[in-house]
């Protein structure tokens, strides 16, 4: 999401692009949707190796992009390099790469973000895997010293990049297209939701949560929607008569259930990155009600409503669930949200930097 979205405001700012991408089976496949935005296209098949998982010292997500006609395409086009998480920092040490400008785009603290991965995964072998990634990483970290620029996703980890260099706040690029529309008075839409990829295991803890510990104090209804949705997850929504689980609902189903919803209930248990349903949720949704790690430096706490405890979510959301969201209301988020997260004012960004 993020990479798409700036490309194609990059694009609009008058950027040529020349786009370098990895695949692997499954994941992320060539499309003709990018030639619209990008002068170049280069892709490369990323290579899953046993050998590289066991014996290399380098992270797995990390060697396994280590591509020899990147580097030969990189260097054929003496222009600057945005290399786009720390997976596609392979031939950030090769001195002719170097001579080019390096601008690093730091999705989060990568470590730290596989040691909360961890923690969560209940998987044994998975879970060792993420470990053993998260010591790679961190040991790994330190060639980023070689970019000119870091460019960060979240305010928040700014402080820990700085030890290697220049570091500018640059949040996430999103679908910033849909909205609603409050001109019209219309009835609120009694109930709350909570929305993800279920299958990560992050946003199922989130619901588990939700429904063990703030459903029971609630008498509205929680929908909590999102792609493949555990059997366990699905267990325990049925024991919960005011928790209605949807699915892998359609992309038109979501963006409805999420300009209706009177409350967002956003949650999450790992302080990483910034979490893009939140910034659709800012700009498409009523009221948002989120936990402190849901917030990056107080940005966000300026623009929701935030709790902690279970009880807190309760009284917070029976508060709001009566509360109009007028378009006034809208109006105020949208000039702080903007101010920060104004896609166009990203890519300029970007490219004064360069």
């Amino acid at each position: 999401m993020d990479v798409f979205y700036k490309l194609k405001s990059l694009h609009e700012a008058g950027a040529e692009i020349i786009y370098h991408c990895f695949y692997y089976e499954g994941h992320n496949p060539p499309t003709d949707e990018l030639e619209k935005y990008c002068s170049k296209l280069y892709y490369y098949e990323r290579k899953k190796k046993l050998s590289k998982l066991f014996f290399s010292r380098l992270p797995y997500v990390v060697t396994s992009r280590n591509n020899p006609e990147l580097l030969v395409n990189l260097l054929a086009d003496p222009a600057p390099v945005l290399m786009d998480g720390i997976q596609c920092t392979y031939w950030i040490l090769h001195k002719d790469v170097q001579d080019q400008k390096i601008l690093y785009r730091a999705n989060n603290i990568e470590h730290e973000y596989y040691e909360g991965l961890a923690k969560a995964e209940k998987r044994w072998l998975k879970k060792i895997y993420l470990l053993r990634e998260a010591k790679k990483l961190a040991r790994y970290e330190w060639q980023i010293k070689h970019a000119d620029v870091i460019l960060s996703v979240a305010k928040q980890d700014i402080p820990h990049f700085e030890r290697y260099g220049e570091v500018v706040h640059l949040p996430p690029f999103y679908d910033d297209t849909h909205t609603i529309d409050l001109s019209q008075p219309a009835p609120i839409q009694k109930y709350v939701l909570f929305q993800g990829n279920l299958s990560v295991t992050e946003n199922q803890n989130a619901s588990e949560y939700i429904i063990k510990n703030i459903a029971p104090l609630v008498d509205h209804q929680i929908i909590i929607a999102g792609k493949e949705p555990s059997d366990s997850l699905k267990h325990l929504a049925s024991t919960q008569k005011n928790v209605q689980l949807i699915d892998t609902p359609s992309q038109g189903e979501m963006t409805k259930l999420i300009q209706d919803a009177q409350i967002h209930l956003l949650l999450t248990f790992q302080q990483t990155g910034i979490k893009l349903k939140l910034l659709h949720a800012l700009q498409s949704g009523r009221h948002i009600l989120i936990n402190s790690m849901m917030d990056d430096d107080g940005i966000f706490s300026d623009m929701c409503e935030v709790a902690e405890l279970p009880k807190e979510f309760a009284v917070k959301i029976d508060q709001l669930m009566d509360l109009p969201f007028t378009s006034q209301m809208k109006a105020d988020r949208d000039a702080k949200f903007n101010a920060i997260y104004s896609n166009k004012k990203k890519a300029e960004d970007i490219l004064r930097l360069i």
